[in-house]
């Protein structure tokens, strides 16, 4: 039995080197593609070898999908090394409100891009201020929601005509008017990272970036992102809100609502991860998750979106549909409910 151990072990040590070196060439041709301005990503060689794990599942007698997850993993890994990706020219960056979690990830960005980077955050405690932008070639603004407006107007006075401004707000509602008034004579956009910023890189994860009428400004910061493995969506600054009372309200609702029931049920945590399904386990631990983050944000994701009540009007009759079709004798309705949901996630 020993022996067999010790064998095992010695094979987990093997394995940690191969990925290891796996991850060390990955990361080399990284360095040669973005060297000759290749885009970082190349989606069709990463389906490639998805296949090639996929494809040994009988020989080595491992489930597909398991080997599909260590492909993507290994995949992941490798585009999560950092990889300096010049910025065309050497460009000044600041990022306003760079002392927070997500302007720091920024700054980090620009950063590894080959540019200098200024931080204007009183949090920083370096002395510099909005006019600290003038001489900027990009203005990243990364401040809470209820701040931005007025963080913009004032930095319009300030910044050089050619500069590129983007603010980082989870809601444009309240930006939109000034954004769209500025973008009429500046390069003005605004983007929304789909990620937090405990995200290792880019790769594979959505950025929205909205058109507020200046469209060099959307090239430049497509281009800019697009090249570090960004899933990047273009869309008007006017619909970005309408698809956040979803993507974010909805989602938000959802786990608060779930994570309340629960607080109320009076059955401890610990106690219910005894019993936990593996369906309710990934709800209580993205719940767990919502339940740890700023709630003043998530307050101002829930009450400064102009599309919220009809999200919160529609999500109330979902749930008195539900509860009724599922206190009905006859369950053609709550049958009739699921196979919607079916047909939701196949339509194309």
């Amino acid at each position: 039995m020993s022996s067999v151990t010790e064998e095992i072990r010695r094979t987990d040590r093997e394995i940690i080197d191969l990925i290891s070196k796996r991850t060390d060439l990955a990361e080399k041709i990284g360095r040669i593609k973005t060297g000759g301005g290749i885009l970082a990503r190349d989606r069709e060689t990463e389906e490639e070898v998805v296949n090639i794990y996929r494809e040994s599942s009988k020989r080595i007698r491992v489930g597909e999908d398991t080997l599909e997850q260590i492909a993507r993993a290994l995949i992941k890994e490798a585009a999560d090394r950092k990889v300096s990706i010049a910025y065309p020219g050497r460009k000044k960056v600041s990022v306003v409100g760079g002392a927070g979690m997500m302007g720091r990830w920024m700054a980090d960005l620009f950063s590894v891009s080959g540019c200098d980077v200024e931080i204007i955050d009183p949090a920083s405690d370096n002395s510099l201020t909005l006019d600290s932008a003038s001489g900027s070639d990009i203005v990243a603004v990364s401040v809470p929601i209820y701040a931005a407006d007025s963080v913009l107007k004032e930095l319009d006075g300030i910044c050089g005509s050619d500069a590129l401004i983007f603010d980082l707000t989870s809601l444009k509602t309240p930006v939109a008017e000034t954004l769209t008034d500025m973008a009429e004579r500046r390069k003005v956009c605004s983007i929304h990272p789909m990620f937090g910023p405990s995200a290792k890189s880019m790769f594979d994860r959505n950025l929205v970036i909205c058109d507020c009428g200046c469209r060099q400004a959307v090239e430049e910061a497509a281009s800019f992102f697009g090249v570090r493995g960004g899933n990047i969506r273009i869309m008007p600054i006017g619909r970005h809100d309408e698809y956040m009372s979803y993507v974010l309200g909805l989602s938000h609702a959802v786990n608060i609502a779930f994570f309340t029931v629960l607080g109320r049920s009076g059955i401890p945590y610990e106690d219910m991860r005894t019993v936990a399904s593996t369906t309710f386990m990934k709800n209580m631990e993205t719940n767990r998750s919502v339940a740890s983050e700023d709630p003043r944000l998530y307050y101002d994701i829930q009450h400064l979106n102009n599309f919220r009540d009809t999200m919160w009007g529609m999500f109330s009759d979902a749930v008195e549909d539900i509860k009724k079709a599922s206190l009905d004798g006859d369950p053609s309705e709550f049958i009739k409910i699921m196979d919607a949901g079916r047909k939701y996630f196949t339509r194309t």
